[in-house]
């Protein structure tokens, strides 16, 4: 929590904490993306709609363009952290029906 009594040793801990935390979570959604994208590589919407643990989920064709979306971003954010080219998208808005 930001005081204006923060020293500066506390700064770089946050940052550190930070910047880790951030580097962790692009690098374990990749690897969510690479999984999800080996289950569906091939398939039609009405195919991935079909298998049994989507079926369980109740997903709608919405619900797994959302999913794709999101997890896209985590493949967009790790292309930025390693300095590949990005496309213009609101990463934001994909990422938020699940905040």
């Amino acid at each position: 929590m930001y005081s204006n009594q923060i020293t500066g040793n506390q700064w770089m801990l946050n940052v550190s904490n930070s910047a880790s935390n951030i580097i962790n979570d692009i690098n374990q959604g990749v690897v969510w993306a690479t999984k999800f994208n080996a289950m569906i590589y091939g398939l039609t919407d009405p195919q991935i709609l079909a298998l049994p643990q989507i079926v369980a989920a109740g997903w709608t064709e919405a619900d797994l363009t959302a999913v794709k979306y999101a997890l896209g971003v985590f493949q967009d954010l790790s292309n930025a952290l390693n300095n590949l080219p990005v496309a213009t998208a609101n990463r934001i808005g994909y990422l938020e029906p699940f905040v």
